[in-house]
């Protein structure tokens, strides 16, 4: 059983961090931020994905000396060949069940998935080993379709294996438009689908074609996610276009503010179930399976997903207050020569010179221990500025 399914039957209360960067992409925050403003209506249906050719990756994947890789395949595509399901589905689930209110009202009740033959695994594997394959666990697509306990369905899609443009789908249906981010970047509403909400008001709208990319860059523009706004323009050349940075940048600023995570351990688990219990429906004919409860039937308590916040005077002295301690840290580290000390037990555990390292260790050990009172006096001097 993988290690987030049994999570939660030893952890009380969702204490555990998760992380999905996914969540923090340009279009799929603006579109949540559409959703809870009731543009699309009642979702009732969803679609994401992993699609994304490794053809260039799978050597580079780390390979664990421990791990028996006879093959020299590497962890990645030896864990295709070992495991069937969506390996990979947080991609994909993560975003639209933040639209869907997932753990905040609803719930997934059943799973059925169904996958194809691993023809190009099975090909990829020869062509590495230069052995037939007679084995390879995982399909080559893999399709995973949920229903919720209100009525809803969401489907997700994994391959990493055939040649295709990366793809990670996100469609919402909702009863009054729909939002689709590939191949293009599009949205369709229905001619009553902005009335009440705080959207630019579209003349002749309907949903029989997409709007214009100009209207679509309007309702953007209007509906640009304050969390993107904050930080996504310091991040855009860090990875991902700026969502990882978002990502941590959110993770951080939860925690110096005492506010609850954009994501929990329930959400961890409903999310990463996919593949264990994927398996269990494939390997079984494609039979339905059941979810479990995860939240031991609290999946209704929080009505709807939203992002914590705190008040601006809380967050600019959080703020202000981080400034400091990374501005004393930096000082205080050149005064004390950390890196040099750091560096003089690197070279002496290299050189294999156990009385040297431990010797060093202490001096820095010392200087670390002396540092963190530099740290806390220069950060207590400047909150007094």
């Amino acid at each position: 059983m993988h290690l987030p399914t049994i999570l939660l039957y030893i952890t009380p209360m969702p204490y555990a961090e998760y992380l999905e960067n996914c969540c923090y992409d340009d279009y799929e925050m603006n579109a949540l931020a559409m959703a809870q403003d009731g543009v699309f209506g009642e979702i009732i249906r969803a679609e994401g994905a992993y699609i994304h050719s490794l053809e260039w990756f799978w050597d580079a994947y780390w390979k664990d000396p421990a791990d028996n890789d006879v093959d020299n395949l590497h962890w990645r595509l030896k864990y295709n060949k070992e495991n069937r399901g969506d390996l990979y589905a947080t991609h994909g689930l993560g975003p639209v069940a933040q639209c869907m209110n997932i753990h905040r009202g609803d719930r997934f009740t059943t799973l059925v998935a169904m996958d194809t033959d691993p023809f190009f695994g099975k090909e990829l594997v020869k062509e590495k080993t230069g052995k037939e394959c007679k084995e390879f666990r995982n399909g080559d697509h893999t399709t995973t379709l949920m229903r919720t306990a209100k009525g809803k369905v969401v489907e997700i899609q994994h391959n990493v294996m055939t040649p295709q443009p990366y793809n990670r789908l996100f469609k919402l249906t909702g009863t009054k438009g729909y939002a689709t981010k590939y191949p293009e970047q599009k949205l369709a509403l229905s001619g009553e689908a902005l009335k009440g909400t705080g959207a630019p008001q579209v003349d002749n709208l309907n949903a029989h074609g997409f709007m214009s990319d100009e209207q679509k860059d309007a309702m953007m523009a209007k509906y640009y996610h304050p969390i993107l706004k904050k930080y996504v323009e310091k991040g855009r050349d860090l990875g991902h276009g700026g969502m990882d940075f978002v990502m941590d940048s959110r993770l951080v600023y939860c925690l110096q503010n005492g506010l609850p995570l954009d994501m929990d351990v329930y959400d961890m688990a409903e999310w990463c179930c996919l593949a264990e219990l994927g398996t269990l429906s494939m390997d079984n004919n494609c039979a339905a399976v059941t979810f479990p409860d995860f939240t031991r039937g609290h999946w209704n308590e929080v009505k709807g997903y939203s992002h914590a916040f705190a008040a601006p005077e809380a967050e600019a002295a959080a703020e202000a207050e981080a400034e400091a301690y990374t501005a004393a840290q930096k000082k205080v580290t050149a005064q004390k020569n950390l890196w040099k000390l750091y560096d003089d037990v690197k070279a002496a555990k290299a050189a294999g010179n156990a009385k040297a390292e431990a010797k060093a260790q202490k001096k820095l050990n010392a200087a670390k221990a002396s540092a963190d009172k530099a740290i806390a006096k220069e950060v207590k001097k400047a909150m007094k500025k």
